[in-house]
């Protein structure tokens, strides 16, 4: 009996974190002071005051996010979910009840495993902040009509491809950041989406074992900032950069074998080139460096590298520090929670 009773609460508790009923504490932001809240099941939070500048909403337990709960008559600068637990965000979350969110919007540290299409569409929001979660998919149109969105972070989930078709009509988008996950590709077409003239990627610490040599193509920015730092290139196509113009490009702590004289050669610019031979294959290592400098001498490049390259260029050469990649989030957590719910099932069927 009592192992049945627990059983029952149990399921309780799982049919309740998947609604709207749930309490938690929150924090309002008003002239550069915090303010402690309780929204304890009310229908909703109305925010009324043009004050207030922003929520924070911390450590509590909101499996599934419901915006309906949320009232906001003025435009606001931020919202804050921060280790909530978050799972999954209902359907029409901020488009129908965050428009007013101006600056950013910020879920960290969650259990977001896929950001569905229409996720965030039609707001105003210029900042949008999804790292530490364990996101392994984004659907098409997940972030859609969003004509002020200039940074976006996803680093330190789960992600192995990169959907360019999740990205529709962002005029002013500029910043992606990808760093720890597990993308191993770069296909063709796969950054047009890009339409700031100044424009950055950070796809450092994932699997890429592979760029097409169209990856860029389509690609609006006029200068691109290219982190491709601790992957596991072999080679760069030939041509790969060629037509664009780089403030910086990073390559440091990948395993080439080769690398071509050509992979920055018909109307290429590059400001800066971040480069370590420390990853290079020793048979093909003189050849690559010799490549590269030819190449900086003769398109006035700033040559960044580690101690293990030795270069006749000396003039143009700047020590680097090398970052350490950080292992990725894991579904663990969420392998744990489903095994409880099975056990939980079986436990009546017998």
């Amino acid at each position: 009996m009592y192992l049945k009773t627990l059983a029952v609460l149990f399921l309780c508790f799982l049919q309740l974190s998947t609604t709207c009923d749930f309490w938690f504490n929150y924090e309002t932001k008003i002239a550069g002071q915090f303010h402690s809240n309780k929204y304890n099941n009310a229908k909703e939070i109305t925010f009324t005051s043009p004050e207030i500048s922003g929520v924070t909403i911390k450590d509590e337990h909101i499996p599934t996010l419901c915006c309906k709960i949320f009232n906001l008559k003025y435009d606001m600068r931020f919202i804050v979910f921060d280790n909530c637990g978050i799972e999954q965000i209902q359907e029409e979350c901020f488009s129908e009840k965050m428009e007013n969110i101006t600056s950013q919007i910020t879920i960290i540290k969650n259990k977001l495993t896929q950001i569905k299409t229409g996720t965030f569409r039609n707001l105003k929001v210029e900042n949008i902040h999804l790292e530490n979660n364990l996101i392994e998919v984004i659907e098409d149109k997940a972030f859609l009509n969003l004509p002020n969105l200039m940074d976006l972070d996803l680093s330190f989930n789960n992600l192995h491809i990169l959907n360019s078709k999740a990205f529709v009509n962002l005029p002013h988008f500029g910043s992606l950041i990808l760093e720890s996950n597990r993308i191993k590709a770069l296909h063709n077409n796969s950054l047009y989406f890009f339409r700031n003239v100044y424009s950055v990627l950070d796809i450092k610490c994932n699997n890429l074992t592979y760029i097409d040599k169209h990856a860029l193509d389509g690609m609006a920015a006029e200068n691109f900032d290219l982190n491709l730092y601790g992957n596991k290139l072999v080679s760069l196509p030939e041509g790969v950069f060629d037509h664009h113009r780089f403030s910086s490009i990073h390559v440091g702590k990948n395993p080439l074998r080769n690398l071509s004289k050509h992979f920055c050669s018909q109307n290429c610019t590059v400001q800066e080139f971040h480069f370590g031979c420390g990853a290079l294959n020793m048979e093909s290592i003189r050849e690559s460096v010799q490549n590269i400098e030819n190449w900086v001498r003769a398109n006035n490049v700033n040559l960044y590298t580690d101690d293990d390259c030795s270069f006749n260029i000396t003039e143009k050469i700047i020590a680097d520090e090398w970052p350490t990649c950080k292992s990725t989030g894991s579904t663990e957590e969420i392998w744990i929670w489903n095994c409880l719910q099975i056990l939980v099932i079986l436990y009546f069927a017998i």
